[in-house]
């Protein structure tokens, strides 16, 4: 007997509830007191979120912006709830809409090209079978080359 009341987040759910799930995202981007810096725009924009009051920062990607479908955000809330935004998403994808001209900072070394990172996260997914790490540190890690500036060489 199942006694957990929640739905699992792969479940269908009501419509309307995934609406106002979505709208909160919205408002809370609006209300919460963010502060958004642009790391790169090149490949592809990677916006840094972070939130003063509860002393957090994610990354936000943007692999095809204007587009924000395949928006990817490191929070929790974002890979927990299957929504495919968060606040932090919603957020950067205003700034950057109002900011298309900010400045990037110096980047530590030469950009990536996709292929480049495509290729990283293949090696650490292979490298991923040969580890003993519990699955979700070594999907982390594999992701996390998505992120991650060039490699000083």
């Amino acid at each position: 007997m199942n006694r957990n009341p929640r739905p699992s987040p792969r479940a269908p759910r009501d419509p309307e509830e995934i609406a106002d799930e979505l709208s909160e995202r919205r408002s809370r981007a609006l209300e919460e007191p963010l502060d958004l810096r642009l790391r790169r725009r090149e490949p592809y924009p990677l916006v840094e979120v972070r939130n003063p009051l509860h002393r957090t920062a994610y990354l936000v990607m943007f692999p095809t912006f204007p587009d924000r479908d395949p928006a990817l955000c490191t929070c929790t809330d974002f890979a927990r709830r299957g929504l495919g935004t968060c606040k932090h998403i919603e957020a950067a994808a205003q700034w950057l809409r109002r900011h298309a001209d900010a400045p990037v900072p110096p980047a530590p070394g030469p950009p990536r090209s996709l292929s480049e990172i495509w290729n990283e996260v293949d090696r650490r997914i292979d490298r991923m079978a040969r580890s003993r790490r519990p699955e979700s540190i070594r999907i982390r890690d594999a992701g996390a080359a998505l992120f991650e500036p060039a490699p000083q060489g």
